[in-house]
């Protein structure tokens, strides 16, 4: 009896299961395919390799090269500090996909909790290339900072030790709101290191590790970047993150008091298809 009453309630969870995985299979959340990119596919792993690659590259030009600079910020007579490179962390060094996955299966888009509760495990993974990058960086005597806008410092210091830096020191980790002056925008992070270091490389997942936009539009930032395109690939080096980062929240004006459905209707509005064709729709 014990063992049908068994396979009575078993069968009615795969039942509960299944009605379940069938309605999100037919509506999933709109960041699934993102994250099932960044930690399924070969392509995500090669284009963070490669952006790694490409820095180790950039870095051995930057040292020999005393007019190198790659902080905006940068003042004169900078040519004899010594050198460092700035890192961001999230999605740069260490991988937060487990928690976007959490969040899908959840059935949220974002939850400060469940942010801070995963910044506390201190068990993100780190990106693919990262740890050679910053063996090698420091095995050149080059200062590694990590500016984040994490404002849990321990765990953060104790995850980058864990898995990337075993040497790191509090100090490299810049969080926000760490001084005052620190908030969101990087920019005066990156001038207190410039004025004791040459910055040679940023490193980032999103624009404003490099330069701060505010709310711009998303036209605003493909001209920026366009201006600025002297530094991509060579001082500044991007690492792709189709999840989250400035670049969404520009497609609905930065706008957080929309509805899910409104900031979804301005995201259809950039789609762009070259079609010449005239619609009455």
């Amino acid at each position: 009896m014990v063992h049908k009453l068994r396979l009575f309630f078993l069968s009615i969870l795969l039942v509960c299961n299944a009605v379940g995985t069938t309605a999100k299979a037919e509506n999933p959340p709109e960041m699934f395919l993102s994250v099932l990119w960044a930690q399924a596919s070969a392509e995500w792993n090669m284009a963070s390799q490669q952006a790694f690659h490409l820095a180790t590259l950039n870095l051995e030009k930057a040292l020999h090269d005393p007019s190198w600079t790659a902080a905006l910020e940068q003042q004169e007579n900078y040519h004899s500090l010594p050198p460092a490179v700035i890192v961001d962390v999230d999605e740069t060094l260490l991988d937060n996909s487990p928690l976007a996955a959490r969040l899908i299966l959840a059935e949220k888009e974002y939850d400060p909790q469940l942010w801070l509760e995963w910044v506390k495990e201190s068990s993100a993974a780190p990106m693919p290339g990262a740890v050679s990058f910053i063996r090698c960086a420091k095995e050149k005597d080059v200062a590694v900072f990590y500016v984040t806008n994490r404002k849990v410092k321990n765990e953060t210091v104790r995850n980058i030790k864990n898995v990337i830096d075993p040497d790191v020191k509090p100090e490299q980790v810049l969080c926000k709101k760490e001084r005052p002056e620190w908030g969101s925008d990087k920019t005066s992070r990156r001038a207190f290191l410039a004025e004791k270091f040459r910055i040679l490389l940023l490193i980032g997942d999103d624009y404003n590790d490099f330069a701060f936009l505010g709310k711009s539009s998303p036209e605003e930032r493909i001209g920026k970047a366009v201006k600025q395109k002297k530094y991509w690939g060579k001082k500044w080096i991007l690492i792709s993150n189709p999840v989250h980062g400035s670049w969404k929240t520009a497609l609905y004006g930065h706008d957080y008091s929309l509805t899910g459905e409104e900031k979804l209707k301005r995201k259809y509005q950039l789609l762009r298809t070259n079609d010449q064709t005239k619609s009455d729709h």
